[in-house]
């Protein structure tokens, strides 16, 4: 199982053959729904108020000129989105204005906790000057501590059975956001610090390791890499699936899971819409990893370059925290539905697991 994790204590070390359950408070709390109602965007709206409620915040605009949210227009938007949700969750709402509109807001923001209860999560969020209530919920992560899809075993199978995978898995990052590790910045990172010097190798391995990295930035990786992301040689893969005949136990395989993987080229919503920042911060100490880092495509798992990339993440990860698929819903006094969450993270990440097993 090609499962690449973090350890658990000390230095990065080389990817795990395990699932990763309790390495980050997000992904190993995802028994639990109560994190985001005790820590929203805007955090006097949700923590011990100072004796004065604060009079305005300012946010930032695209012309320069800051726009303070602290309005009455903004308070009454909030409140009415409250009541109109409580009337669709069928359940009676009482609101306690406060003695200014920063105080109203954030007593508001405790009632629309308490309303959606311990599995919801809600934020306070504001779009050109505009503050609303956005629901949000987690959906849970896989077996997999990141998601990276190798295309090495592409150079073993017959021409046929390649362009057929190389159309599935182009298809498949484009419905899905799904880039390879080429032009990352956290890739320019690994390969800058693989062309250092390092006076205590041997000249053989340097030589080893400055040719894999001319193998991604101008050789065979790069060009197979590149090649997946930008060949599709087949406008009818369901039926070239279906006329293809598997040679082997290890065709039969990969037929399969790619014949499974077909609902995830044409979704509603990619997995990469999934990845909202429930904790987003404007100018944060530590980036979250995002979405985009732990699901990927590599060349090989167990290269030196995926090894180092696996060594970043979890070097990062020790100082903050990953995003994880997590579905939203932006309230308003007009919405007329309640919160509903797909499982489509879920089954991708399902799929993935058997996928990766595989080709890896």
């Amino acid at each position: 199982m090609c499962t690449i994790g973090r350890t658990p204590a000390g230095t990065a070390g080389k990817a795990h053959h395990r699932a990763d359950q309790e390495g980050n408070p997000v992904r190993g709390g995802q028994g639990r729904t109560d994190c985001g109602s005790k820590r929203g965007r805007n955090s006097f709206l949700n923590t011990a108020l100072a004796p004065i409620a604060q009079k305005s915040i300012v946010v930032d605009t695209y012309d320069g000129d800051g726009i303070n949210v602290i309005t009455r227009e903004n308070y009454e938007f909030l409140r009415d989105s409250f009541f109109n949700y409580a009337l669709l969750l069928k359940k009676e709402a009482i609101h306690t204005p406060g003695k200014s509109i920063g105080e109203s807001i954030a007593k508001l923001y405790d009632e629309m906790a308490e309303l959606v209860g311990e599995e919801m999560n809600v934020n306070i969020e504001q779009n050109s000057g505009r503050l609303y209530f956005n629901l949000w919920k987690c959906h849970k992560w896989g077996e997999l501590t990141l998601y990276y899809f190798p295309v090495k075993f592409l150079e073993s199978i017959n021409s046929t059975l390649r362009r057929i995978s190389i159309t599935f898995l182009h298809k498949l990052m484009a419905a899905n956001g799904i880039s390879t590790i080429l032009d990352e910045e956290d890739t320019e990172y690994i390969f800058m610090w693989l062309q250092e010097e390092d006076s205590q190798e041997e000249e053989e391995e340097t030589d080893k390791r400055l040719e894999l990295v001319r193998s991604y930035e101008k050789g065979k990786i790069g060009r197979l890499l590149k090649c997946v992301e930008n060949k599709s040689y087949y406008k009818d893969l369901p039926k070239a699936l279906e006329k293809y005949a598997p040679q082997n136990d290890f065709e039969r395989s990969i037929v399969g899971a790619m014949k499974k993987g077909l609902p995830f080229l044409n979704p509603e919503h990619g997995i990469m819409q999934y990845g909202y920042d429930a904790f987003h911060e404007e100018e944060p100490e530590f980036y979250p990893m995002r979405l985009d880092q732990q699901i990927r495509v590599v060349y090989d798992c167990d290269d030196m370059v995926s090894e180092y990339l696996v060594d970043y993440y979890n070097n990062n990860s020790r100082e903050t925290y990953d995003i994880i698929p997590i579905t939203t819903c932006a309230l308003s006094p007009e919405t007329d539905r309640l919160f509903i969450m797909d499982d489509y993270p879920e089954r991708f990440f399902k799929w993935a697991d058997e996928f990766i097993n595989i080709i890896y």
